[in-house]
Formats: structure tokens, sequence, C-alpha cells
């Protein structure tokens, strides 16, 4: 069995630990973008054990032949840090809004998982969700059930009527404090506040962020 089909902790305990990543990866011929300097190294190979880089080098770097190591050949492609996106939604990135408004949540989740890898190719290591339900998202990525970059969540919009992430369909406006939540609020998806009291009220009341 894969890693996340057996054995889940049971909700509210702690997420299950990932495998450490222990093998041993060489890049050999790779232009390096280090973040700081605006050029590009010249061809250079880098050794990286586990999760550290451990050497840097314009020579060849040799490898024990019997340990677990993945090499890989850049042919001069450019190697460079993950990418942090600081302004993402998992849950809306790439699903047209009639779509989102009226499909299955279940089906939307799945969109969302799609969009998270598809994200994570694309280069983008860790993303701020600054709106939606990606809490199980998260965990499912985090405990190495799904492929995707890291995710600190923000959980639902709080928006005032007519405001950014105000979602409601016709039917369900106009609205009265304290009575029945909107589609998209019930989904976690929004949390509409219309005074300062109940700004304080939706902040108490989401799930907290990471």
């Amino acid at each position: 069995l894969a890693q996340g089909d057996a054995d889940l902790e049971a909700p509210g305990l702690a997420y299950l630990p990932k495998p450490a990543n222990t093998g041993t990866t060489l890049f050999q011929n790779v232009r390096i973008f280090d973040g700081r300097n605006p050029a590009l190294s010249n061809a250079a190979n880098v050794l990286v054990k586990g999760r550290t880089i451990e050497r840097i080098s314009s020579e060849p770097i040799t490898v024990d032949a019997s340990a677990n190591v993945t090499v890989i050949a850049g042919n001069g492609r450019v190697l460079m840090p993950g990418l942090i996106d600081a302004h993402w939604h998992a849950f809306m990135a790439a699903t047209p809004q009639m779509v989102l408004m009226t499909a299955d949540p279940n089906y939307l989740q799945l969109l969302a998982a799609r969009q998270a890898q598809a994200t994570l190719m694309r280069g983008f290591t860790t993303v701020r969700d600054l709106g939606g339900p990606v809490f199980g998202l998260k965990r499912a990525i985090d405990e190495g059930v799904l492929v995707g970059p890291r995710i600190y969540p923000s959980g639902a919009f709080i928006s005032q009527t007519s405001g950014h992430g105000d979602f409601r369909f016709s039917f369900e406006v106009p609205r009265q404090p304290g009575g029945p939540l909107s589609h998209s609020e019930v989904e976690g998806i929004a949390a509409i506040a219309d005074s300062p009291d109940e700004v304080r009220l939706r902040q108490r009341r989401r799930r907290p962020s990471a």
C-alpha cells in the first residue's frame, strides 16, 4: 500500500509522519539560479542528500555506485529554488465561477487536488491560499496522500454584502443577522460580515489557519 492508504489517524490526532527523504539526487550539467544573483551560473553539478544540498561543483561529482542515487541529466537546463505564490486559491484557481457555485463539493475538491499537483509541477513549492476550503487538501498533501505544494491556508473569505467574497445566490438575500447560512458559507468558501461584531464572530468561528 502507498503512504496514506492504511492506518490513517483519527480526526484530531497528529498527522501521519511523512517518510524521511533519505535518498541522494545528483543533478548534472545545470545552470543555477540562486534567487540572489540575476545571472545564471556556469554549468555545474549539484549533489542533494535527503533535504540538504551537500555539494555544488563545476567539476564532476562522483557518488558510490551502490548507493541509492538518482541521477538527473540537466543538459544545460536551469536549476532553481522552488517558487512561492503569495496569493493563490486552490479551490478556485482553474474552475469557472458557475461550476464553483453549482457543482458537487466533492467534485470541486478533486479539481482542487489536480490543480495543486499542476501548480507544484509549474515550480511552486509553497503557496499562501487566501480564501477557500483547503484545510483537507493541505492535510492530504502534508501526509503524502496527495502531491502538491506546501499550503498556508486562510480559510473562508470574510466579506461584506456585495463584497469580493459574496457568492450568494439571489434567493439567499437579503439575510438577517443570525439567520441560515448561504451555500458558500456552509461549504467554508465565504463568511459574510456586515458589522464589526459580525467580523469578530466570523473570525472566531473560522478553523485556525496554519
